[in-house]
């Protein structure tokens, strides 16, 4: 992968020209429901969708694939989580474990993790499974959105971590936030427009170069940031920014065989804090 350009607005953390003027609409409607959650900080306590028992209507590749992952980590998610959201862990789960192997990652256990932009914090177990940290903490800059159901979103991820032990949930701004870790994780983070509107944040909210930064801040001397990004060309420009922050990269690994089906093979890149 190829260092990203250095001459579009967006690496400074500034909208890019093509942001149109419907993307600023919509990034002002956004900016409304999500201040107004903020304000509001509706919770009606942890919550989490129940487990069904086993896993079923997986294809074979899948079957084989999870019960592999749950006899090597001894974990079985589908034991106290719901179907989808077992699946989720079991893919998450995956990617982490496939990368170690073809890149020959050291993972350290008992560290300090974090993890950045964890939206409900579903895959948490998989994060507690693969790192065995001392400390998980999930931040989430919208943590208080309201789902149809009447359930925000920290109800559900109170939920996700309630058997997790020392795991914790933090609605916080990662630019504003400061807490030394070890290892630092970000799960398709923002380092374009569209797809922050795709998700119904504002733009005042998108600026990769300061979220790369205040990683780079919070992680230790010879600390680790994972991050994967949904394909090459998103991973390219996160490189870029990333090494302009003062990162050095260690190693990618391209999922070409994702456990659940995805437009695009996704990329994980691990990075040193020097």
């Amino acid at each position: 992968m190829r260092k990203a350009g250095h001459d579009s607005g967006w690496l400074n953390g500034q909208p890019p020209k093509e942001i149109s003027l419907t993307d600023r609409l919509r990034s002002g409607y956004h900016r409304f429901w999500h201040e107004a959650s903020q304000a509001f900080r509706w919770s009606r306590g942890p919550f989490r969708e129940p487990s069904k028992g086993p896993l079923t209507n997986l294809t074979p590749t899948q079957q084989r694939r999870t019960e592999e992952l749950a006899t090597s980590y001894r974990s079985h998610f589908e034991t106290s989580l719901s179907p989808e959201t077992a699946l989720l862990n079991y893919s998450y789960l995956d990617i982490l474990d496939r990368a170690r192997h073809a890149i020959s990652w050291a993972v350290p256990l008992n560290q300090r993790v974090c993890d950045l932009g964890s939206a409900n914090f579903a895959y948490a177990a998989a994060l507690h499974t693969f790192f065995h940290p001392n400390r998980l903490a999930g931040v989430e800059v919208d943590g208080h959105r309201l789902y149809c159901n009447g359930r925000s979103r920290i109800d559900y991820a109170r939920g996700h971590i309630q058997d997790l032990s020392q795991t914790e949930y933090v609605v916080a701004d990662f630019r504003q936030y400061s807490r030394q870790a070890d290892i630092i994780t970000a799960w398709y983070p923002f380092v374009t427009p569209k797809p922050l509107l795709a998700c119904r944040l504002p733009l005042s909210l998108f600026n990769p170069s300061a979220v790369f930064a205040q990683v780079a801040n919070n992680l230790v001397i010879g600390g680790t940031f994972v991050m994967i990004n949904h394909n090459v060309a998103e991973a390219e420009v996160a490189r870029g920014i990333a090494e302009d922050v003062g990162l050095i990269c260690a190693g990618h690994y391209l999922h070409q065989a994702p456990l659940r089906p995805q437009p695009t093979d996704p990329v994980l890149t691990i990075w040193h804090h020097g």
